[in-house]
């Protein structure tokens, strides 16, 4: 691959990363809608299908975060080979000068706060599925 397909591709992959990021906005954003609304007051087996459908659909989501990071990561492998490539590879994975963190690149530390965030996020919806008592919200029997 040439130093130019291999950036078009590291685009493409930011790209992805993206689509990825709204994705996952966007079906957070509607599981709380739907607790606010009306899972909250919903019975158990209701509130048990949905965080199941919410859970298949992050599953996919994060299979799919998965794929786009073994290919950024071969990517760079690849700009990594090149004899002269007009970026240095540390600049790529360092994009912000002089931020330096535990030895770890920039791009290792925003993967892991990605992942970190989606964690956090889904054990947040959980605890507000399952064991948060909404104000206004009937008594549960679960």
């Amino acid at each position: 691959m040439s130093e130019a397909d291999i950036l078009q591709s590291l685009f493409d992959v930011i790209d992805a990363v993206l689509v990825v990021f709204s994705t996952f906005f966007a079906i957070v954003s509607g599981y709380v809608a739907a607790l606010y609304f009306f899972l909250a007051r919903a019975p158990l087996l209701l509130r048990t299908v949905a965080f199941s459908l919410l859970s298949v659909g992050l599953v996919f989501l994060g299979g799919t975060a998965t794929v786009i990071q073994n290919l950024q990561s071969g990517l760079l492998t690849a700009w990594e080979r090149l004899e002269q490539p007009s970026v240095p590879l540390r600049d790529l994975r360092n994009p912000v000068p002089g931020m330096h963190v535990a030895g770890l690149s920039q791009q290792e530390i925003g993967v892991a706060i990605g992942w970190a965030v989606a964690l956090a996020v889904y054990l947040a919806l959980f605890h507000l599925t399952f064991l948060y008592r909404w104000p206004g919200a009937p008594t549960r029997h679960t």
